[in-house]
């Protein structure tokens, strides 16, 4: 895992970290639960630990990592509780999308964010994953309201990790109906129809809900036996 970052700003520097940080989480380097070794990580990147710890820092106030006394980070770990939450919050983000982008963008920009859809990579899990992230990362710059992006963009990150903590049996069907609901989504907002918009929303938050549910609910039972022993 040599992946040495180089000699960049001290700001930049951290970002990348980050960045690096959280696709060893999504790709499932590190897994949920496990202590960041900060020597270890900070000789892979060519970092020293301050830099490192920085870093951490930053993606404990994402969520993505906690941190212990007198133990390090430690990557998060998702409950159902958390992904209940988390299709609360969405449900909130995704309504505030549709009117922002009714309110504020034209059809063309409308239809320029349509036709990314098609740049997603759905190749295999883990690129999927990714691209889906960079698409959405895309998508929030061209929202009107800054607060709502950067909140969007903090949602999205944690739905890429929770992607990373997902094996399904048939990523191939998933991945068709993740891209397939984006392109309906922003067919209904070129059309300049919300209701259609949220329709669509609503219908996907259920279907996640009812799948990830029962996946993060034995997490639950397997974390809470280990806790036990």
């Amino acid at each position: 895992m040599n992946r040495s970052i180089g000699k960049l700003q001290t700001k930049s520097l951290s970002e990348t970290i980050v960045s690096e940080l959280v696709q060893l989480i999504a790709s499932g380097v590190l897994k949920p639960g496990q202590r960041l070794n900060e020597v270890r990580l900070a000789d892979s990147f060519g970092v020293s630990r301050g830099p490192l710890r920085e870093a951490a820092r930053e993606l404990e106030g994402q969520g993505l990592v906690v941190s212990r006394p007198r133990q390090g980070f430690y990557v998060a770990e998702f409950s159902v509780r958390d992904i209940s939450d988390l299709y609360e919050v969405k449900r909130w983000i995704d309504e505030a999308i549709i009117a922002d982008v009714l309110t504020y963008s034209d059809v063309a920009a409308r239809q320029e964010i349509l036709a990314d859809v098609n740049s997603i990579d759905d190749s295999e899990k883990m690129a999927f994953s990714t691209s889906l992230f960079a698409y959405r990362s895309r998508m929030v710059e061209r929202l009107h309201n800054r607060f709502l992006a950067s909140q969007a963009l903090f949602l999205y990150r944690q739905f890429h990790i929770v992607t990373a903590l997902v094996n399904p049996n048939d990523p191939e069907a998933r991945i068709e109906r993740i891209i397939g609901t984006l392109r309906r989504f922003w067919q209904a907002l070129v059309d300049g129809d919300g209701d259609t918009a949220s329709r669509i929303m609503a219908e996907d938050r259920e279907f996640w809900l009812a799948d990830l549910m029962p996946r993060f609910a034995e997490t639950d039972t397997a974390a809470e036996r280990q806790r036990r022993k």
